[in-house]
């Protein structure tokens, strides 16, 4: 410092990023492609043996149908898992179509929980819906898949015998979802990367509860597009809240753009 405390000098450093941007691109570039690639060929497989397991081809025995059975699962596993892929790959590159228009919250979340009643009813998990019309401006399919995602995974760690509850209220100037559960939890440790690609609280849980790790950093990166936030609240042994907010439409107009117009 100089006598009237002004800087007389200064240090950095920098650091050059471009061979690790490159290394990262061409990763993303051979995922991208690898998944492309898998895809044609999984689905002739999933049914081939979709037609297997229903009988078309002729009855088998019960230890073929069974097997016949546990190569279905895990192909659709991997259809799964190939096309969760390539949307967070997409949504990164910034290629995904997004139409958004007109939708309300409480209809989307009937939607939703209508694709996952049958998986709730055979985990004997109990749906319940506490909605409250809210206009949106929004691609409904996307919200959806975000809905859809948070409430089967909400399924897939409860116990049976209990309730995952899903309510949408306006908050002020927003739309807020929430689904909650009553499942074992989440350590604090964990609360900050669960949305990372994947990003599980356990290496087992995707092995148990048959996830691809994607589901949940797919939720953000859609609900980020729409200019949303989403995060989690949960107690060890209490269960978990995943939550997030959407502009809500104010006169036909989302809030978002009623807040840049003034």
């Amino acid at each position: 410092m100089g006598p009237d405390r002004t800087p007389v000098t200064m240090r950095g450093t920098a650091q050059d990023i471009t061979e690790r941007r490159e290394v990262e691109r061409s990763k993303d570039e051979f995922i991208s492609v690898v998944s492309h690639e898998l895809r044609t060929p999984l689905t002739s497989i999933r049914g081939s043996l979709g037609l297997l397991a229903s009988g078309a081809l002729g009855p088998l025995a019960p230890k073929g149908q069974r097997m016949v059975e546990i190569a279905v699962q895990n192909t659709d596993r991997l259809v799964r898992l190939i096309n969760d892929i390539l949307d967070i790959e997409r949504i990164d590159a910034g290629t995904i179509d997004m139409h958004q228009g007109p939708c309300d919250g409480a209809e989307l979340i009937k939607r939703a929980m209508q694709c996952v009643e049958q998986f709730a009813a055979d985990a004997h998990v109990t749906l319940t819906a506490e909605a409250e019309p809210v206009a949106l401006c929004a691609d409904p399919d996307r919200v959806l898949q975000t809905l859809t995602n948070l409430i089967s995974n909400a399924v897939k760690f409860s116990p049976a015998g209990s309730t995952v509850r899903v309510r949408c209220t306006r908050r002020d100037s927003e739309a807020l979802f929430e689904v909650v559960d009553k499942g074992k939890g989440i350590p604090v440790e964990k609360l900050a990367s669960i949305f990372e690609r994947f990003g599980q609280v356990d290496a087992s849980d995707s092995r148990e509860k048959g996830g691809t790790g994607l589901g949940l950093a797919i939720c953000r990166k859609i609900v980020e597009h729409h200019g949303g936030r989403i995060w989690v609240d949960s107690e060890l042994g209490a269960g978990s809240t995943f939550s997030f907010v959407l502009a809500a439409q104010i006169d036909g107009v989302s809030s978002a753009n009623a807040s840049s117009q003034r």
